[in-house]
C-alpha cells in the first residue's frame, strides 16, 4: 500500500482588533483681544497616527483639534482654537513586531476643566483603537492516499489580498447669509459604499460639515453635505473582494469672502485606511480508516473567522431635553454644534444588529429678552436595524451625527431630533476538526466471521457504514444495492466475507 497523506497550509486573514485604550488629552486657550465672558460651547476631534511597534506593545502620536465658542466681556460671539499634539502607547498580547498597525480614535467626552475672563483649559477624552489582520497558519490533512478512506468537510475562508493608506483632497463651498465672520468648521465623514476592482479600491461617501459664525453679536450655524468619491491603490485586490475601508478628515481649512453673494471656502483632505480580502475554501480531513491498519490520527478544533462586507445605515434618535432650573428659558435656537456619536455596543442577531450608544451636541439659544446662553444635550439610544449577520458574529461599529434639529417646546423643554450614520464590520466564526497528522499503525487483525451487520443510526452516509463494519464505500454498495443515502435509521447495513479454508 502506498501511503502519500497530502497536507495543505489553511492561512486565513480577518481583520482583528488588537488593543484599545483612552487617552487624555489637555489644552490651554488664551483670548486674545477681548475677555471670556461665558463659554457657550466646546469639542473637540483626534486623529492618530502610527508609531513604532513591538512584541506586546504598539506607539502612537496625534493631535487634538480644540474648538471653543465663547461670548466676550461685552456678549458678542467669539471662537478660539488650539492644535494639542500628544503621544502614548498602546499594549496587548497579539501585537508584534510585523504588525502593520491600522489606528482610529474617537472622542468620547470634552470638558471644561477652568474658565477665567483670561483662561480655558479643556481636557478632551478619546478612544483609541488598534486593529491589524489576524490568522495563524494550519498545516491540515487533504488527502489519505491509496488505501485510506477518508472524510472532508468544507471551510470557508478569506486571505489578505489588498491593503493601504492614502490621503485625498477634497473642496466644497457654502452659501451662507447674514455671516460678518467666520468661526470655525467641525466636518466629520462617512462612507457609504466601498468596492474592490483589480488592484483597487473605490470608496464613495459624504463629508457633513457644521459651518459656525457670527452674524451681529450672535452666533450660527450652517450644515452642507458634501459627496465625495474616490479611487485607492490595493495592490493584489480582485473584483468582488470583501472590501474594508475607514476614513477620518485630516485636516480641514474654510475661508469667507464677501462678495455679491456671501460664501464659504472649505477644504479638506481625507485619509483612508483599507483592506481586502479574498475568499477562498480548503477540503480539510476531519475523519480517516483504513481497512487493513490502524491510523494514528493527531487534529484539533481550528475556530476561523470569516470578514463580511463593511455596512453603513441612517437612523434617527429623538428625545426630549429639560433644562435645568439655574438655566435661562430658551426662546430661539442660534446653532448647534460640536456634535459627537458615541457607540457603547454593537450586538449581532440572526438578521439584525443592535447598536447602543449617545449622540451628543452643544445648542447655543437666545433667551425672550435676548440672553444668549447654552446647553449640552445627550441622547442615550438603542437601535435595532436589518443586517445580514447571524447571532454569534462579531461587530466593531463607529460613526457620525450628521444632522441635529432642535425646537423649543412650550413647556421650555427642547425637543432634539438627531439624525445619524453608522458604519458597521463582522467577522463570523466558523468552528471546524481537522487532522494535521496521520501515520500507519499496525495491521489491522481481520473479522473472522462471514458476516458482518451494522445498524444504522439516522443521518449516516456510505462513509460512515463502511468505517464501521471495517470495508470499503464500494463493498459497501455492491453488497447493499437497495440502501438509500443518507441512511434513515434503523437499516440493517450488511457486508459478506470470504473465509479461507
Amino acid at each position: 500500500m502506498a501511503f502519500e497523506p497530502v497536507y495543505s497550509l489553511l492561512s486565513p486573514s480577518y481583520p482583528k482588533r488588537l488593543a484599545a485604550g483612552q487617552a487624555v488629552i489637555e489644552a490651554r486657550l488664551l483670548p486674545a483681544g477681548f475677555t471670556v465672558g461665558k463659554v457657550l460651547s466646546a469639542s473637540a476631534d483626534v486623529s492618530v497616527t502610527a508609531g513604532e511597534v513591538f512584541t506586546g506593545e504598539a506607539r502612537y502620536g496625534g493631535k487634538a483639534n480644540f474648538r471653543v465658542l465663547v461670548l466676550d466681556g461685552d456678549g458678542i460671539c467669539r471662537s478660539l482654537d488650539y492644535v494639542a499634539e500628544f503621544s502614548d502607547k498602546l499594549t496587548g498580547d497579539g501585537i508584534t513586531a510585523n504588525t502593520q498597525p491600522q489606528l482610529s480614535a474617537c472622542v468620547l467626552d470634552t470638558d471644561i476643566v477652568l474658565a477665567t475672563e483670561n483662561e480655558i483649559k479643556l481636557a478632551c477624552v478619546a478612544e483609541v483603537y488598534l486593529t491589524g489582520i489576524g490568522g495563524e497558519s494550519v498545516n491540515c490533512l487533504t488527502g489519505g492516499g491509496d488505501g485510506i478512506y477518508t472524510h472532508d468537510d468544507r471551510l470557508d475562508f478569506a486571505r489578505l489580498s489588498g491593503r493601504g493608506t492614502e490621503s485625498h483632497s477634497f473642496s466644497e463651498t457654502v452659501a451662507v447669509s447674514e455671516m460678518d465672520e467666520l468661526l470655525f468648521i467641525e466636518p466629520r465623514c462617512v462612507v457609504m459604499k466601498r468596492s474592490s476592482d483589480s488592484d483597487c479600491v473605490r470608496v464613495e461617501g459624504l463629508i457633513i460639515t457644521d459651518v459656525v459664525g457670527r452674524s451681529g453679536d450672535a452666533a450660527i450655524s450652517v450644515r452642507q453635505e458634501t459627496p465625495f468619491s474616490a479611487e485607492l491603490s490595493a495592490i493584489g485586490a480582485h473584483s468582488g473582494d470583501i472590501c474594508s475601508v475607514r476614513a477620518s478628515v485630516q485636516s480641514a481649512h474654510a475661508e469667507l469672502t464677501h462678495g455679491e453673494s456671501c460664501v464659504v471656502a472649505c477644504d479638506f483632505t481625507l485619509e483612508f485606511t483599507y483592506c481586502t480580502f479574498t475568499e477562498d475554501v480548503i477540503n480539510p480531513v476531519c475523519d480517516a480508516f483504513s481497512v487493513t491498519n490502524e491510523l494514528l490520527i493527531a487534529g484539533a478544533s481550528v475556530s476561523v473567522p470569516m470578514p463580511l462586507e463593511d455596512e453603513t445605515f441612517f437612523e434617527r434618535v429623538e428625545g426630549k431635553v429639560t433644562l435645568d432650573d439655574n438655566m435661562p428659558p430658551a426662546d430661539r435656537i442660534l446653532s448647534a454644534c460640536g456634535c459627537r456619536l458615541s457607540i457603547t455596543d454593537a450586538a449581532a442577531g440572526d438578521g439584525k444588529l443592535t447598536v447602543e450608544g449617545m449622540a451628543a451636541s452643544n445648542i447655543v439659544y437666545c433667551t425672550e429678552d435676548g440672553q444668549k446662553s447654552s446647553a449640552t444635550v445627550e441622547l442615550p439610544f438603542s437601535l435595532t436595524v436589518p443586517a445580514p449577520l447571524k447571532k454569534g458574529d462579531t461587530v466593531s461599529a463607529h460613526g457620525v451625527v450628521t444632522n441635529v434639529s432642535v425646537k423649543v417646546r412650550r413647556d421650555g423643554d427642547l425637543e432634539i431630533k438627531a439624525d445619524i450614520a453608522v458604519e458597521y464590520s463582522a467577522c463570523r466564526e466558523e468552528v471546524k476538526y481537522v487532522i494535521n497528522e496521520l501515520t500507519v499503525g499496525e495491521e489491522r487483525a481481520l473479522p473472522t466471521g462471514a458476516v458482518a451487520i451494522h445498524i444504522a443510526r439516522k443521518g449516516e452516509t456510505l462513509w460512515d457504514a463502511a468505517k464501521a463494519l471495517g470495508t470499503t464505500p464500494e463493498t459497501v454498495l455492491l453488497q447493499n444495492p437497495g440502501i438509500s443515502l443518507p441512511l434513515s435509521g434503523g437499516e440493517r447495513v450488511i457486508t459478506y466475507r470470504c473465509l479461507s479454508k
